[in-house]
């Protein structure tokens, strides 16, 4: 096992980590998460060759959601060594939570080109003046060349999360 690519807070996180290095039995180590916001540092212990995290729900409900970056830091005689480094998402309590974006950035980009081309089957205007002010829309083919783009990029997530199977072409001879 290794570092979660991701977490949830509010739950219990356990994960280990391979040490090679001497003195394992004799350092102290520790994970320190880095954002923009916040720092957050995790004792961890070591035993037969393991650098070994288990943080309780309640603890890792005081994580703030976001993307980090996390240092393995090894305290040896004094000194510290930074092991490892890299990154990894801290996602919302569910329990916590009152509500949740469930769309992706795909899905809201084709519901907002839809709604923009419902619109414009009510208005044929691409452009127009009025008291020497102009305003020029996206011409209605590109719209639905986005549309059909944005399309096959919420295809491919669905598939992806295995909610549809993929499309498959079959000719008939």
């Amino acid at each position: 096992m290794s570092e979660p690519k991701s977490i949830i807070a509010g739950t219990k996180v356990v994960w280990t980590a391979q040490f090679t290095g001497d003195e394992g039995d004799v350092s102290q180590f520790q994970y320190v998460l880095l954002s923009e916001q916040n720092r957050v540092s995790i004792d961890a212990t070591f035993a037969a060759g393991e650098v070994i995290v288990s943080m309780s729900s309640a603890d890792s409900a005081a994580i703030q959601a976001g993307h980090y970056t996390w240092h393995l830091i090894q305290t040896l005689h004094g000194e510290n060594y930074q092991l490892n480094e890299g990154r990894i998402e801290v996602k919302a309590d569910p329990t916590a939570a009152q509500t949740s974006t469930v769309l992706t950035h795909n899905e809201k980009m084709l519901v907002a080109i839809r709604k923009r081309l419902e619109g414009r089957v009510l208005t044929d205007h691409e452009n127009y003046s009025i008291d020497g002010r102009s305003l020029s829309r996206i011409p209605f083919e590109s719209l639905k060349k986005f549309e059909n783009d944005y399309a096959w990029k919420v295809h491919n997530e669905k598939v992806a999360r295995g909610e549809i199977s993929r499309r498959r072409s079959i000719r008939f001879r």
